[in-house]
């Protein structure tokens, strides 16, 4: 803290400046709420259902349904757009349905990083 009458710090435990012996401005005293307030809660995160998103990627994995329901959004857009501009040459429904499978065995955790029960 700086006193008033000289430009060297006041130290808050003495009441005079330890150079020129000017006194020190009263320290402020804060509402002990606004010091420790109280912790915010934040909500756990839901862990998805393993079972549900095996079932997703078999039966709707080239549309990338189970990837949605991850919450892996880029992967699940990517699946549809691959299946819906190459579906046709059926090369776009082998290349997603391979990737669904893959992801079917391998992925564990969610988006968020949760562990799949």
């Amino acid at each position: 803290m700086n006193s008033s009458e000289c430009s060297c710090k006041a130290r808050s435990d003495t009441t005079t400046c330890p150079l020129c012996d000017a006194g020190a401005p009263p320290a402020i005293q804060r509402p002990i709420d606004a010091v420790y307030a109280a912790p915010v809660s934040q909500s756990l995160p839901i862990a998805r259902n393993r079972a549900i998103y095996i079932l997703l990627a078999l039966f709707l994995g080239i549309f990338g349904a189970h990837n949605f329901y991850a919450g892996y959004q880029g992967r699940a857009i990517c699946q549809l757009l691959i299946t819906l501009l190459l579906g046709w040459l059926l090369i776009g429904v082998m290349i997603t349905g391979l990737w669904a499978l893959v992801e079917m065995i391998t992925v564990e955790t969610d988006a968020s990083g949760v562990q799949m029960v």
